[in-house]
């Protein structure tokens, strides 16, 4: 016998697999909303206190980057005085040089033809020429230190720029305050996700119902009419 232009077992068949799978898709997406409920269970509490220690660590965070200021902006004051120091002792020192100049050409003197003191002259040239030598490399020294405080407060800058993104980010994570209502929002899925599910189980199961139902039909007609069920 058919039913709707289908032979009856073979409908049954069909309404069978399709409700077979169904139950089995039913039971899959169960199981996943289970484990989802069991994953958010607590979930406000651990994000309130993942949020906490956050907000601790940025706050650590940024008192260090504070006083990573500070030390970089004294480190640049210092290089300042350094290389002014320096600069001094190179004014000190080209002083230096024109003294023993000026010593080496009073003690260039001759007595009777003769100077006595030629050696100790020629060694306070010498000197001079030591000390100009000397006095230029403080000079490379003091520019390079004036260059290298310069790059040290540029970088205060950006420390500071970084820091007030730290401490902004740290503002925000305690300003958030919509943990509750993401779980809500996720329980509420799931209880849809949970009611979708039972209406498929059902409708599975009942289509499984009817195809077993039809098979049977199909299988008692096909024995009364004496012919081998398909």
């Amino acid at each position: 016998m058919e039913w709707l232009g289908v032979e009856r077992r073979r409908l049954g068949t069909g309404l069978l697999a399709f409700g077979l799978v169904g139950m089995i898709l039913a039971g899959i997406i169960a199981i996943g909303l289970l484990a989802g409920a069991v994953a958010a269970r607590n979930l406000d509490d651990r994000i309130s206190a993942d949020q906490a220690r956050l907000s601790a660590a940025l706050t650590q965070i940024s008192g260090s980057i504070t006083k990573l200021s500070s030390t970089t902006q004294n480190a640049s004051a210092t290089l300042h005085t350094t290389g002014a120091l320096i600069g001094q002792a190179g004014s000190v020192i080209d002083d230096l040089a024109a003294l023993s100049d000026e010593l080496s050409t009073n003690l260039n003197f001759s007595i009777l033809g003769q100077q006595p003191l030629a050696g100790a002259s020629g060694r306070f040239k010498t000197f001079a020429d030591t000390l100009r030598q000397f006095q230029g490399s403080t000079g490379t020294l003091q520019q390079n230190l004036e260059t290298n405080a310069d790059d040290l407060g540029s970088l205060v800058t950006e420390i500071d720029q970084v820091n007030d993104l730290v401490t902004k980010l740290g503002q925000q994570v305690d300003a958030f305050d919509n943990a509750g209502e993401i779980v809500r929002l996720m329980v509420g899925g799931i209880f849809l996700g949970a009611l979708l599910t039972t209406w498929l189980a059902i409708a599975a199961a009942f289509c499984a119902w009817a195809g077993w139902r039809l098979r049977r039909i199909g299988t008692a007609e096909a024995a009364a009419a004496g012919t081998t069920p398909g």
